[in-house]
């Protein structure tokens, strides 16, 4: 087992005027390199804030994530473009900031905007865009700087149900493809299930990791032909179930 992250015992209080908060309680989990892993459960049940633990951000917290030096990018609900930057700009913007502009990340940029049908948009500025092709775009700025880990804070959500899915099923090829490692946040089952190699469902606050679920499928070509498989009922009643006690 090749572990990119190993948590122990991870737990999180917040202090507040009100007093104590307590966010996750004993967190226990192996993050495998080039596994994609959903995290479920209740609204306000702390799974954002185990990315911001995972990712860094929030060092204030007792027990142990141990991990080497990884890059990690985080990839929001929100696209975050900036207005005034044209659709090249902020795709390239992440290099920029990391100084990291070398011809092989820009030969990426320029595949990732020819493989989207965003090539032609690239002088345009974000103003011009639909929400889906803006997420194309900020997928795309993710992607650039090579990240170890993806951190998916339900990304797709502001989306319609066709586009929802089509950009779902283009990160996930893209995943697969490139062999990357990522922990998508959603609320929603069936993404949980067709998107990961493993779900991970999580109590109401405070959170507790509750049951953590192998998906398994005979082929995963895309989130499409996963949701087909014969399997995918029995993974998305056993997912419910644990959710539906969380009540």
């Amino acid at each position: 087992m090749n572990n990119l992250i190993k948590i122990q015992e991870l737990t999180k209080n917040y202090h507040t005027k009100e007093g104590e908060i307590n966010a996750l309680f004993n967190i226990n989990l192996d993050i495998e390199k080039g596994k994609i892993i959903s995290l479920v459960g209740p609204s306000g049940c702390g799974k954002s804030t185990l990315l911001s633990l995972i990712s860094g951000l929030d060092e204030d917290y007792s027990g142990c994530i141990l991990k080497d030096k990884i890059k990690t990018a985080y990839m929001l609900q929100n696209d975050a473009l900036l207005p005034w930057l044209t659709i090249y700009e902020n795709a390239t913007l992440g290099l920029k900031l990391q100084k990291n502009i070398t011809k092989e990340r820009l030969e990426y940029v320029d595949y990732l905007l020819k493989l989207y049908n965003l090539q032609e948009f690239k002088d345009n500025y974000p103003k011009s865009l639909s929400g889906g092709m803006k997420q194309r775009v900020a997928l795309i700025r993710t992607l650039a700087i090579n990240p170890d880990l993806l951190l998916l804070d339900e990304p797709f959500s502001a989306l319609d149900q066709q586009t929802r899915l089509l950009i779902s099923d283009d990160v996930y090829k893209i995943l697969r493809k490139e062999g990357k490692s990522a922990i998508l946040v959603t609320h929603n089952i069936e993404e949980a299930i067709t998107f990961s190699d493993q779900v991970i469902v999580l109590s109401k606050r405070p959170a507790t990791i509750k049951n953590i679920i192998d998906i398994k499928f005979k082929n995963n070509d895309s989130i499409f032909t996963r949701r087909r498989d014969n399997q995918y009922e029995e993974y998305f009643d056993l997912i419910w179930k644990d959710l539906d006690m969380n009540e």
